[in-house]
């Protein structure tokens, strides 16, 4: 046998647990060459390992090399595995956050578009209650002055002089309050032609009552006012008790 071979072979018989002894027998060499192959040392003087123990520390070193570099990509893959659950941890929360945010600012949006349509009800609720007082104020003025008209056949009317300007003032105001209603709501005055047409009325009532002299009647009984509408203030009146006011 080859030197090197009979040396990995003495190795082996004394990891089978034989002696030196044993060992030089079976090789058939001497006890000391046995001696020093197991002890780290060559035929030439001793300061060389033999080549088989070379190569299996060498194997060694490398299989534990290899060892702790699969360990650490195992430890950095779990770290970078660890790192990219998180973000999309944080990312999760992130988008319910801005779900949540969003969903609490369309509930805000909505209820003030609720309280938008409840105000905009109310107003128009109190602008409908307004206008039905109004138009029916002046509805009730006209019927009225018809009614006098018919108490006195459409010919000169006579009343007391307290309850003509009884009535003058609340025409007055009927036109005051009407002005104020279509300028707060908007309504496009030129289109009212109404409002004139009751304007006509009380022009020509002011006039009489500012052309009446008080001093003239000397009588204990209470002041009387005469009047006659002419035919085109009648038709005035009539197409007022049909009118549509407000539009």
């Amino acid at each position: 046998m080859e030197e090197q071979t009979l040396i990995q072979r003495a190795h082996e018989l004394k990891a089978e647990g034989k002696s030196i002894r044993q060992i030089a027998a079976e090789l058939e060499i001497s006890k000391s060459k046995v001696f020093r192959w197991l002890n780290g040392q060559s035929g030439n003087n001793g300061i060389e390992m033999p080549i088989a123990l070379f190569a299996q520390a060498n194997t060694t070193n490398e299989n534990h090399k290899n060892k702790t570099h699969m360990e650490n990509h195992n430890d950095n893959y779990r770290l970078e595995k660890e790192i990219a659950l998180k973000k999309l941890q944080l990312e999760h929360e992130l988008e319910l956050r801005k779900l949540a945010q969003q969903e609490k600012e369309l509930e805000l949006r909505k209820r003030e578009m609720e309280l938008k349509h409840q105000e905009k009800d109310m107003v128009q609720r109190h602008q409908q209650i307004e206008e039905n007082k109004l138009l029916f104020a002046i509805k009730k003025w006209v019927k009225e002055e018809k009614k006098l008209l018919e108490t006195f056949d459409y010919e000169e009317i006579f009343v007391v002089l307290s309850l003509f300007r009884k009535r003058l003032n609340t025409l007055e105001k009927l036109l005051q309050q009407l002005e104020e209603h279509i300028s707060v709501y908007g309504y496009e005055r030129e289109d009212q032609t109404f409002v004139d047409e009751l304007m006509k009325l009380y022009e020509f009532l002011d006039e009489i009552n500012s052309d009446f002299d008080e001093d003239e009647d000397d009588s204990e009984e209470l002041p009387e006012i005469s009047y006659e509408w002419p035919e085109d203030y009648l038709e005035i009146l009539e197409n007022l008790e049909d009118s549509a006011f407000l539009r």
